[in-house]
């Protein structure tokens, strides 16, 4: 579905040029699940915005099923981290926008926006403006629209971000069920590993600025998934030993000389050979 080849960005000013993508590459399958994850700045978001066709590479390219990126498309739909809704308009008047403008029937729009409002549970508050929602319920209301341009991919940056623990809850589950339905294929950019790990077929750490990939892990846990399940939090810890040492990088360059950060104990590493001869 998406191969990135040898993508870098270096953004200029007037004073200096400031690389924020270094070669990446990458592949994601049809269908697959992909979270991106890495410390403040690895570019994580730009890399999303070229997926999009929203920021042009510097160097590389990014191909969609072998044709290369170079446009915003309705192939490609973001969902951002906040719902960005339109305040004049109803709920359901809001999902059918992208329709709308892209030339759809209006009855076959209004079907499709129904059955997306369906599918995230808020059909009560069709006829609702957005002010008169909780965050939560809005950003259903901007999965919905994402959903309903029916697009090969959706990528998501930060979704959940704002939200709050129990409301998050609600939409990781959701969003679980959601992706096994459509079968879309998903690039999902976030800070929390828990979440990666919880959503992800495979979760890619990227490298502090300038932003390479420096590892993935294929999730290989059962769904659904529960950040309670201990074989989740395995595959956390293992991930966090990777990521700590590219967020110790960014906050020696911002802190003082001497912080450090703390090693954690809680969980022991998978290659102490713990009970072996027994």
């Amino acid at each position: 579905m998406l191969k990135i080849e040898g993508v870098n960005k270096v953004f200029t000013n007037n004073y200096a040029a400031a690389n924020t993508l270094d070669n990446v590459d990458l592949t994601v399958v049809d269908g697959e699940f992909v979270s991106l994850v890495g410390p403040s700045g690895c570019g994580k978001s730009t890399l999303l915005n070229i997926i999009a066709g929203l920021e042009r590479a510097s160097g590389g390219r990014v191909l969609k099923k072998g044709t290369e990126i170079k446009d915003a498309g309705p192939d490609r739909v973001v969902m951002f981290q906040e719902a960005a809704l339109f305040p004049w308009l109803k709920v359901l008047d809001n999902v059918e926008y992208g329709m709308k403008i892209a030339g759809m029937p209006k009855q076959k729009r209004k079907e499709k926006a129904w059955h997306y409002l369906k599918m995230v549970h808020l059909t009560r508050f069709a006829s609702s403006y957005p002010h008169e929602l909780s965050g939560g319920m809005r950003q259903r209301v901007a999965l919905a629209r994402a959903l309903a341009m029916d697009s090969d991919i959706l990528l998501m940056d930060e979704p959940f971000a704002s939200l709050d623990s129990q409301t998050r809850s609600i939409l990781h589950t959701e969003l679980q069920q959601i992706w096994r339905t459509t079968g879309k294929t998903i690039v999902f950019v976030t800070h929390n590993v828990e979440e990666a790990v919880l959503l992800a077929d495979r979760v890619v750490v990227m490298t502090a600025n300038p932003g390479r990939i420096k590892k993935e892990f294929r999730v290989q846990l059962a769904r659904p998934r529960d950040l309670e399940n201990v074989d989740l939090a395995f595959v956390v810890s293992q991930i966090m030993q990777e990521l700590k040492e590219e967020v110790e990088k960014v906050a020696k360059a911002e802190y003082d000389s001497d912080w450090s950060l703390e090693k954690s104990t809680f969980l022991p590493s998978p290659n102490n050979n713990m009970g072996n001869g027994i």
